[in-house]
């Protein structure tokens, strides 16, 4: 702070004048513009907070395709559709519509060993594989989800009971040496 006399005043009146010999200090900022600095943080703060929201949403709703796999979409529990290609797809967020996998790959299913009578009353142990897999194609898949849930190894229990039965009434219409015989003109 300086202190001085003015020309054209009497001495001994002094006058404070502190900017006098110095420039004004431009750099320092105003309560006005603080003010808006702090508002334009908030606004950053607050477009990024959205930013994060849209992007979380978006991703909650974009679902990959896998090779060998469809997945069904469901519209509360209801299908709705069948996503087969492989690659990004898009679903309305999780409350409203839900993904079930289905796997497409091939699938090996066996009887077990059983015992089972020939035609000619002879009891035999035999055992049938099955391979199976869900068709790609959307009346078959959901035709699946409904009637095994989803379940594949309930599947291949069903499909393991009816090979069974299978087996069961093939074997008692041949007699045993139609179906294990050295000569192969007598097998059937």
């Amino acid at each position: 702070v300086v202190q001085h006399a003015l020309p054209g005043q009497q001495a001994g009146i002094l006058v404070h004048q502190p900017h006098i010999g110095r420039e004004p200090a431009a750099s320092q900022p105003t309560v006005k513009a603080q003010f808006a600095r702090i508002a334009g943080f908030q606004r950053l703060a607050c477009l990024l907070g959205i930013g994060r929201f849209v992007l979380a949403g978006l991703s909650a709703c974009m679902l990959q395709v896998h090779s060998g796999e469809a997945l069904v979409i469901t519209r509360f529990g209801a299908p709705v559709r069948v996503l087969l290609q492989p690659g990004l797809a898009w679903r309305l967020p999780p409350p409203l519509e839900t993904v079930v996998p289905v796997d497409l790959r091939l699938r090996t299913t066996s009887s077990g060993l059983q015992d089972v009578g020939t035609r000619d009353g002879l009891r035999v142990i035999m055992q049938s594989y099955v391979a199976w897999q869900v068709p790609a194609d959307s009346s078959h898949i959901t035709r699946f989800l409904r009637a095994v849930q989803n379940q594949p190894d309930e599947a291949a229990r069903q499909i393991a009971t009816f090979a069974g039965s299978a087996m069961e009434t093939g074997s008692s219409r041949f007699a045993l040496g139609n179906l294990v015989n050295t000569d192969r003109s007598q097998l059937r």
